[in-house]
């Protein structure tokens, strides 16, 4: 087939159409239970209360990195709690009942 009559800015643009798209990948990863825990402790290192504290472990994970979109506070609050009920930390922020 012979395209010499087609101008050639509209055969670009029909070319950019039919090339199939990239899918970009993001460079940032979701944070793993360990990831998490270890921010976590990151965290009570610093002085907050509970009610900021979910807010700072978004901030620290996004300074490491992490996407942190799927992270949710429920995931936050249950690692928390799983790690005062492990003894891994002490439950510094007064927040688990039954210690």
């Amino acid at each position: 087939m012979d395209l010499d009559w087609v101008p050639e800015d509209v055969l670009e643009e029909v070319l950019k159409e039919i090339e199939p798209k990239k899918k970009v990948k993001p460079n940032r990863k979701r944070p793993t239970r360990k990831d998490l825990m270890r921010i976590i402790r990151k965290a009570l290192s610093f002085d907050v209360g509970p009610q900021d504290f979910v807010d700072l472990v978004y901030e620290l994970l996004e300074e490491e990195g992490f996407e942190t979109k799927f992270t949710t506070v429920k995931r936050i609050w249950y690692t928390y709690e799983y790690m005062v009920r492990k003894g891994f930390i002490s439950d510094v922020l007064d927040v688990v009942k039954g210690r």
